[in-house]
């Protein structure tokens, strides 16, 4: 259960055939980036979030809005890369920067789809603990066999932002 708000910020997902070095087969490679706001939102005109300062817990999973359904046996050779940054820590009422606490290392994992089609979609998991607002910055990578998409995502355009408070973990 997360005790903080994250609202997600998806950036338009980004689809090339690549091939693989080694095999020389073509792959599909989607990138996956945008930022989930934890805790609350910035402000538009300042960049700045708010200073609430209070231990939290983070345990949320955040569905990519853009994400492509997945056949499951195509993903037998399926390959994940996840990184997420630190964005931003919230100054605190004396113009000082607060206490973060941290988030730990981002897991992606994949989920079925909600309404009972069939396929498999991207889930990122965020967890830790926090003692301010603060922004993470994301990036996931899938790199499979083009076959293994059975519906390709709807591309999330730079502006649309996805609220999905109090997210909790199964």
């Amino acid at each position: 259960m997360t005790d903080a708000d994250v609202y997600l910020v998806a950036q338009p997902r980004l689809d090339t055939v690549v091939t693989e070095f080694s095999a020389d087969a073509r792959r599909l490679r989607s990138d996956y980036a945008g930022m989930a706001w934890i805790g609350d939102r910035p402000d538009p005109d300042s960049g700045q979030l708010g200073p609430d300062y209070r231990q939290r817990e983070v345990d949320s999973q955040l569905f990519l809005p853009d994400t492509h359904w997945y056949d499951v046996d195509g993903l037998d050779d399926v390959e994940v890369q996840v990184t997420a940054a630190l964005l931003q820590v919230a100054s605190t009422a004396m113009r000082t920067q607060g206490l973060v606490g941290a988030i730990a290392e981002p897991v992606v994992e994949f989920f079925e789809h909600p309404e009972g089609l069939p396929g498999v979609g991207l889930c990122l998991d965020l967890r830790g603990q926090i003692f301010s607002n603060l922004g993470v910055s994301y990036r996931v990578t899938v790199l499979c066999a083009p076959e293994a998409v059975l519906r390709r995502g709807e591309s999330a355009q730079p502006d649309e932002e996805t609220d999905q408070p109090d997210e909790e973990t199964a």
